[in-house]
């Protein structure tokens, strides 16, 4: 992995960088794996930073990329002494897994002596976001001393660094120990390495791809096969994936169902909802992509957060216009002729309809916003915007279908005699779910 790079540590100001290190001491040598996990979104925009764009390449090409390209800057970001005297790490390679979000465990090495004092000061990310660990053992012969913490990174609990104070944080980034070797000559050279934790045996990087795994559920990973397969089929996955991606938590389900059991909604507004939602979800992830992509910025958290603000109050403002009717109808018809049924409240009208779905989609799903950033960097944004499209179209079938039942269900206790007074109390009931919804959002 010979690579010219500058000497300066590596940083991405403001963006979250999940980083853990496991320095291991041998005889004669300090092996180092230092796993990073960030998101795709904030890879590429990073990647984009330091090179540019990669047109012609594949996804997989892009994330080894990265690896090429980090490895040398991260291990300049380790300010290694040993008695006072800096030590240079190498890079003899990389390991890559895909779950959630992209997760590089470097490996790093550097020769030490029979014995001494050793100072480990990671000086990477220092302004990123995100959680940090550092742990240092012994094997092999070695013996540390000078470190109270657990010897293995994994049994360190995972915890954001704003969370920690001064010297809980310092202590994710530096260590200082003393060491000895035993009953040992010389290091192994270039032997492959047989802890569960370096991963692959490889001491150089494969090929792309290589040393990855990948989740089936995320959309990013159908963009290699656009190309290679039927369009068709992978806009099918595509709205899978969309379908699936309504069915959790949040999503406008909820919104939608509460516009369908209003008092006076109409058989086609959740459909009309649904559409307008999906529509503004997906319109929202083409704006952000193209805004992020020209303006090289990465500030999802601070853009969510006011989306989340700005769709809050709109849809609370609309729930509580609905309750304030609602229950104003409920007080004129005891006052005037003492009829317990309260007065009906308007339909929303479809101008409102789409207001409220605007709102409801409003804040986009990042892993799109990310996706399609990508495809612009590596001259696949046609590949890019039609699996997002796709995607669409699979949350408005859930959403209209989502619509449709809970109209169905209220037009069943219409029909009922037992239920006809509860009619009132469900539009009532969508106010509150809708003010409800509105807040969550606001409040975040």
């Amino acid at each position: 992995m010979a690579l010219d790079s500058p000497a300066w540590p590596h940083d991405i100001p403001n963006q979250r960088v999940d980083r853990s290190t496991q320095a291991t001491i041998r005889p004669f040598c300090l092996e180092i794996d230092y796993e990073v996990s960030l998101t795709e979104l904030t890879l590429t925009q990073d990647l984009r930073g330091l090179i540019g764009t990669l047109p012609g390449a594949d996804r997989s090409l892009w994330l080894a990329r990265y690896a090429e390209v980090t490895g040398p800057l991260n291990a300049k970001g380790f300010l290694i002494t040993c008695d006072e005297r800096p030590l240079s790490l190498s890079v003899q390679g990389y390991d890559l897994s895909i779950e959630e979000h992209p997760r590089y465990t470097f490996r790093f090495q550097a020769p030490l002596p029979e014995r001494g004092a050793l100072t480990i000061h990671d000086t990477n990310y220092t302004s990123s976001e995100g959680t940090s660990r550092l742990a240092v053992r012994a094997r092999g012969g070695a013996w540390v001393q000078g470190d109270d913490l657990p010897p293995n990174v994994e049994e360190i609990a995972i915890r954001p660094v704003w969370q920690l104070d001064d010297a809980e944080e310092r202590r994710t980034r530096f260590e200082r120990v003393t060491f000895r070797s035993l009953g040992q000559t010389g290091p192994e050279k270039d032997t492959p390495r047989s802890d569960a934790s370096s991963g692959t045996s490889s001491n150089a990087p494969g090929p792309p791809g290589a040393a990855t795994s990948t989740s089936s559920g995320r959309l990013s990973k159908l963009l290699d096969g656009v190309t290679r397969g039927s369009w068709l089929w992978f806009s099918l996955v595509a709205a899978a994936l969309g379908a699936i991606h309504a069915i959790q938590p949040g999503h406008g389900k909820t919104l939608v169902t509460a516009v369908a059991l209003g008092s006076q909604s109409r058989f086609y507004d959740p459909a009309l909802l649904g559409l307008a939602t999906t529509l503004a979800h997906t319109s929202s992830v083409l704006l952000l992509a193209a805004i992020l992509w020209w303006t090289g910025a990465s500030q999802v958290a601070t853009i969510h957060q006011h989306l989340l603000r700005v769709a809050g109050f709109v849809i609370a403002a609309g729930g509580f216009w609905r309750v304030g009717r609602h229950l104003g109808g409920w007080g004129e018809g005891e006052h005037a002729d003492s009829v317990t049924t309260p007065a009906p409240v308007d339909a929303l009208s479809p101008a409102s309809l789409v207001g409220l779905g605007i709102a409801g989609g409003l804040v986009p799903c990042w892993d799109a916003v990310g996706l399609l950033v990508l495809c612009a960097a590596i001259g696949r944004l046609a590949a890019g915007v039609f699996l997002v499209v796709s995607f669409g179209v699979g949350m408005a079938c859930v959403l209209v279908a989502v619509g449709i039942a809970a109209g169905w269900l209220k037009s069943a206790l219409r029909l009922s005699v037992q239920a006809r007074g509860w009619e009132s109390r469900l539009g009532l009931a969508s106010g509150v779910m809708l003010a409800g919804i509105g807040l969550v959002f606001f409040l975040g």
